[in-house]
């Protein structure tokens, strides 16, 4: 009996801990949704519970609150805003591809000063009216019928995107963790005339190694790689760093740099000159400088419908 209640209750316990892990995964997907979506609308992830914040976006975004309980609630922003459906845009390809029309590049910022300063274009000031609302307004103000052509494309493995330093790196000043902001130089297009990326994109490198300049001539180094880039549609594509543009001074740094067969920036070899008194040089490279990816998958996207002349 005693060997019969001990399995019993270990039945029990198994099952209230799958429960719980269920649940605690729940609320860890519903967090970074919710930390997602606060970036992107206001630049930064805010501070209360989970509903509240979601309540405040839903106001933001909507003009009124659902009613709907938390998970649902983030997983129906999140889908709005990033995702979409195969007909309708996510809230992210609509306004990357106004600012595209209007400005010729997609821009970066908080969702409000992104709108603001499209409804300032086409309107003439900016609307208070609710962020989704006022993009919809756009569109149909912007586009004949107010519709976006959408057409499926593939983005194939090895193609080169060109990008840029959106700040300047250095073994001295940097620190191993740092986020580098990067931004896409141009337009890709598919097919003649589908936009898979937009120029002025914005994606984010890292730095994974960061080593100074030390006694026998050793010098510095920094290691950056960049994961992934977003197509127009916010699907992520995954990349890899393949080589320097023309804007990489290899003479003014005095040194060697390139890209590993493992996708990600290295500068500064070790060099050894002579004599532990002497120190190795530091590297950097400023902000602006080019740098060229690859894709390293066939990734399908929804692409925009161009009438390039």
């Amino acid at each position: 009996m005693k060997s019969i209640f001990r399995q019993a209750l270990a039945a029990v316990l198994t099952i209230a801990f799958a429960v719980g892990a269920s649940a605690s995964e729940k609320d860890d997907i519903v967090a970074r949704q919710a930390d997602r979506l606060e970036r992107y609308i206001y630049g930064s992830k805010n501070q209360g519970a989970i509903a509240q914040r979601l309540d405040q976006v839903e106001k933001d975004l909507l003009g009124r609150r659902t009613g709907q309980k938390p998970p649902d609630k983030a997983q129906t922003l999140f889908n709005f805003v990033f995702k979409g459906t195969g007909s309708a845009p996510s809230l992210d390809m609509k306004i990357n591809y106004l600012e595209w029309k209007v400005f010729n590049e997609t821009r970066q910022g908080k969702l409000p000063e992104r709108v603001a300063a499209l409804d300032t274009f086409v309107i003439g000031s900016a609307s208070s009216e609710p962020l989704a609302f006022r993009v919809e307004q756009l569109i149909h103000m912007s586009l004949e019928n107010g519709i976006i052509s959408l057409h499926r494309v593939t983005i194939a493995a090895g193609t080169a995107i060109r990008v840029k330093l959106g700040k300047a790196i250095s073994s001295r000043n940097s620190r191993e963790g740092d986020t580098v902001p990067l931004t896409i130089c141009e337009n890709l297009f598919l097919d003649k005339n589908i936009l898979a990326i937009g120029k002025g994109g914005l994606l984010s490198g890292s730095l994974d190694k960061v080593r100074r300049g030390r006694r026998f001539g050793r010098s510095g180094f920094v290691k950056l790689s960049v994961s992934e880039i977003a197509a127009i549609d916010s699907k992520s594509v995954p990349v890899k760093i393949t080589g320097l543009g023309e804007e990489f001074n290899k003479k003014k740094l005095g040194m060697a740099a390139g890209a590993s067969a493992l996708g990600y920036l290295a500068m500064g070899p070790v060099g050894l000159v002579g004599g532990a008194f002497i120190k190795g040089a530091d590297v950097s490279l400023s902000e602006g400088t080019i740098l060229y990816l690859i894709t390293t998958e066939d990734i399908p996207v929804l692409g925009v419908v161009i009438n390039r002349k």
